[in-house]
């Protein structure tokens, strides 16, 4: 179910290095600039993280987020990108990256829960 007041959500799904998904976890729940930082922005709501792995053991992080408008999350995303910013979380988490993200925003129509 959705959180309340949430409007719309973003869809991050990052292809991960071989071996790396606990790593990458942990920094997201554990490194300053991880899951900390997100939350800690105007319109962050709730984060769910889920790894899938495949048949051939390549793993992939996706992570469902929710918030008040696009507007935030793109203030947000635009932070993501500040070098400067983000210099002491690049590096680390960058080492726990396989491939390029895929990131969808999209307005919340509607939430069922049983």
């Amino acid at each position: 179910m959705a959180p309340s007041g949430a409007k719309g959500m973003a869809l991050v799904i990052l292809p991960l290095a071989p071996g790396r998904a606990d790593e990458a976890l942990a920094l997201f729940r554990d490194h300053p600039m991880g899951i900390k930082f997100t939350q800690s922005q105007p319109g962050a709501i709730s984060f769910d993280f889920g790894v899938h792995t495949a048949e051939d053991g390549t793993q992939t992080l996706h992570i469902f987020e929710y918030w008040v408008k696009a507007d935030d999350y793109a203030a947000y995303f635009a932070k993501r990108g500040d070098k400067e910013l983000m210099k002491e979380w690049d590096p680390v988490f960058g080492a726990c990256v396989g491939g390029a993200p895929t990131i969808s925003w999209f307005p919340l129509v509607a939430s069922y829960v049983n």
